[in-house]
């Protein structure tokens, strides 16, 4: 089982992840969405299917509780998941939805570790559709 999450997990970060709607979410620090710390490894991606979703996948050994917060601008907590001690590897998804346009961060903490996720909302105007008729 933990073979199949590490493959799936590495198969997740090897992808590149686009929204496909009008809400475009996108890390401002890195290429690369993967931190590896002394106790954890975790990513965060935007949904390819779902718009407005922001999934986490944290791959660890159970042990130590941690804390998962997306924050605003201004480091108020909008939302918070909390992972027990007892619990390995795990997925889950923050649903930007009710959020408007602007900068928003997630920083998961585990003991001394800390990882901060830079996240920018931002929603791409809509282009009308033009077609040309040519004769020949």
């Amino acid at each position: 089982m933990k073979l199949i999450a590490q493959s799936l997990l590495t198969a997740l970060l090897l992808s590149t992840a686009t929204f496909a709607s009008d809400v475009v979410t996108k890390s401002t620090t890195s290429a690369n969405p993967t931190v590896i710390t002394n106790s954890y490894k975790v990513a965060v991606y935007p949904s390819t299917t779902k718009s407005s979703k922001l999934h986490v996948v944290v791959e660890r050994e159970p042990g130590q509780t941690m804390t998962i917060y997306l924050k605003d601008a201004q480091g108020t907590r909008l939302a918070e998941q909390q992972i027990s001690k007892k619990q390995g590897t795990f997925h889950f998804q923050f649903d930007l939805t009710a959020l408007e346009d602007g900068n928003y961060s997630v920083q998961v903490i585990s003991g001394n570790d800390v990882a901060l996720y830079p996240v920018t909302l931002k929603t791409q105007p809509t282009q009308a559709t033009s077609r040309t008729l040519t004769l020949n």
